[in-house]
């Protein structure tokens, strides 16, 4: 009773306020039993005569009832949601944790014996884990590639070293016999002194080679141009004994590549010395430029006798030559350290047969992907 009572009063309060106010009220009081009690009043008007004021009044406790409940339902769903990323996050750590401790084992596996009989199996994925998979595997490959050929290297020189370590060991044996004829100990002599010579070029050119093997791995590259380049090449070229004439036809288009620039002087130095020994005097080397699918074709030409072309392959092994005169002045590693080089930049170079009838000697073709200046 005493409820309706305060209502009442309220009611009547607000009444009176909306009546003198002419607008909608909105008010809040205690109970007897402190409940917040919210009304509401609008004033009903028709040709601006007020006849009476609705009043809505409820308690906001139900609200907060209702309010609690979505508050209790979305607590559960954040706890339901930490726990989900929680047992999410397990799975992705596993996944990426695992193979990351694969590929670990595989590298001390690697480290401990590089050379085995079976090969390692390395994770297989399309995500970033997979990639690096990759890179290690590809790192791996390239390492054992470079140990055999070291191991093949180290045999290659073995091999060129003991042929001129034969020959003086036999000279100094038939020298240290008696009664030997002057004449052949002079020619014995003779013989002993070329082989000398002939190791002392040998260890130079390996020298030489293993040096430039080396910086093949650390040379920096750059954009070079190929006209730019060879019009320098000419212009600086000093000639030669035997007054043969370096002739160059370019492509009109500008051809840019990557590339070191003393290492791809070296190659056209090496390949026109070995056109110069094989060449007749008073002829013509020519290097000649073309594009085709993205890839520059620079063929170099000369004039002499030419290479069995059932040699192209073997002629770019070490210590090959199939010279017939003057081999013991040729060590057979200027084209081994052409092919090196070329690869170096992505490209190849092989011997081809000539399209040139004016030049029907040997001729070499480089080829190495353009880049966009």
């Amino acid at each position: 009773m005493l409820l309706n009572i305060v209502q009442k009063k309220h009611d009547i309060q607000i009444f009176k306020e909306t009546n003198k106010k002419r607008r909608t009220i909105n008010q809040t009081f205690l109970d007897k039993e402190n409940n917040i009690i919210y009304s509401i009043s609008a004033p009903i008007i028709s040709n601006n005569i007020i006849y009476g004021v609705t009043i809505i009044s409820h308690t906001i406790e139900e609200r907060n009832d209702d309010l609690s409940f979505l508050s209790f339902i979305l607590f559960n769903f954040y706890l339901l949601f930490i726990l989900v990323t929680i047992i999410l996050s397990l799975f992705f750590i596993r996944g990426l944790i695992t193979p990351i401790k694969q590929l670990s084992m595989l590298a001390s596996l690697e480290i401990e014996k590089l050379r085995r009989s079976k090969n390692l199996k390395y994770p297989q994925r399309k995500d970033e884990i997979g990639l690096l998979s990759n890179q290690i595997q590809s790192m791996s490959n390239d390492l054992k590639l470079q140990m055999n050929e070291l191991e093949k290297f180290t045999a290659d020189v073995a091999h060129e070293l003991k042929n001129p370590l034969t020959a003086i060991k036999t000279s100094t044996e038939l020298l240290l016999k008696k009664n030997l004829d002057e004449n052949i100990k002079i020619k014995l002599l003779k013989n002993f002194n070329n082989d000398v010579d002939r190791m002392n070029k040998l260890i130079s050119e390996i020298s030489n080679f293993s040096r430039i093997i080396a910086e093949i791995e650390t040379e920096n590259f750059q954009l070079i141009e190929i006209n730019d380049f060879l019009s320098n090449f000419k212009k600086n070229y000093l000639g030669n004994a035997k007054n043969i004439k370096l002739e160059i036809k370019l492509e009109k288009q500008r051809s840019y590549f990557l590339a070191n620039q003393e290492k791809l002087l070296q190659v056209f130095l090496n390949l026109i010395d070995n056109s110069l020994s094989v060449s007749e005097e008073n002829t013509s080397i020519l290097i000649n430029t073309s594009i085709n699918n993205d890839i520059l074709n620079i063929k170099i030409y000369d004039q002499g006798k030419g290479i069995n072309f059932e040699h192209k392959d073997k002629i770019f092994n070490r210590f090959y030559t199939d010279r017939d005169d003057d081999r013991d002045k040729h060590s057979g590693l200027g084209l081994s350290i052409c092919k090196e080089i070329i690869k170096s930049f992505n490209g190849s170079i092989e011997l081809t047969k000539s399209d040139n009838y004016d030049f029907r000697g040997a001729c070499f073709i480089i080829k190495l992907p353009l880049r966009k200046s």
